[in-house]
């Protein structure tokens, strides 16, 4: 129950804030938060990572659709599975950002994306909170990965 209860809630947490910045903010206006570390911009995302297939939006929502389908599925597939919470809570992480971006490309057609990093590389990519659940749920999942394949081998 506690790993459906962090989707839900980043799903919902998400979903504010993208509500949140698309009735306040105006595109492309900029406001520097946390000593100018963060930047806050409203962006829209017509495709995937960095604008990957802007142009192909059709292909974007079915791409989306089946990786969501396939993450649900693996999903409850782990949900019942005794121990692996490391590796649930990733999973979790990484369902509740995906369902909010998914849900964003099917209801408006694009994602919201509305921060981006004060840095010298990162300046002009515009994430979201979904973007950053989504990989810290995958990073999560790649170390109990490991992490659960290693102690499979010490012990076979």
């Amino acid at each position: 129950m506690l790993y459906i209860l962090i989707v839900l809630g980043i799903f919902l947490l998400e979903s504010r804030i993208k509500k949140y910045v698309d009735e306040n903010k105006r595109l492309g206006d900029r406001e520097e938060i946390l000593g100018k570390r963060i930047i806050l911009r409203k962006q829209y995302n017509r495709g995937m990572f960095l604008n990957f297939m802007e142009n192909s939006a059709k292909t974007v929502k079915i791409i989306s659709g089946i990786l969501l389908g396939v993450l649900l599925i693996f999903f409850a597939i782990m949900l019942p599975k005794k121990n692996r919470k490391m590796f649930k809570l990733g999973l979790s992480l990484c369902l509740g950002g995906a369902i909010s971006n998914t849900a964003d490309r099917f209801t408006k057609g694009h994602v919201v994306d509305y921060f981006s990093f004060n840095c010298k590389f990162l300046k002009k990519v515009v994430f979201n909170l979904a973007d950053m659940f989504i990989l810290a749920g995958s990073l999560i999942m790649a170390v109990a990965a490991l992490f659960t394949s290693g102690s499979r081998r010490s012990t076979e």
